[in-house]
């Protein structure tokens, strides 16, 4: 009797990443109010898919030496452009708009 074959946990857990992914990128370009936190995210979505389609890779033996070197560079380089924005922008605030916790000029507690 013939198994079933299943699709390994790398190769779903990559699925899984590239639809997040999409997402991410859909609400970032959908997005009119989006500011450098967002893009840092979406970055690092990006890095972890990335990530993970080149451990299906190994795991599956789908792409040559070569490709599985510039999916990780790629990866590698999206994840610090994505972390260094998150970090550097962390303590701005959004499109100069007070949030709940910031002092406005009309406020009491000035």
């Amino acid at each position: 009797m013939p198994t079933m074959t299943t699709m390994p946990p790398a190769a779903l857990l990559a699925g899984f990443c590239a639809v997040l992914s999409a997402v991410a990128v859909w609400q970032l370009v959908s997005d009119d109010d989006r500011d450098p936190i967002d893009v840092g995210t979406t970055l690092i979505v990006l890095a972890i898919t990335f990530g993970a389609v080149v451990w299906a890779a190994i795991g599956e033996t789908w792409l040559t030496w070569l490709g599985r070197a510039v999916i990780a560079v790629a990866g590698l380089v999206l994840g610090c452009i994505g972390l260094a924005l998150v970090v550097r922008y962390w303590n701005r605030p959004s499109s100069g708009r007070a949030g709940n916790d910031d002092l406005e000029v009309s406020d009491d507690r000035l």
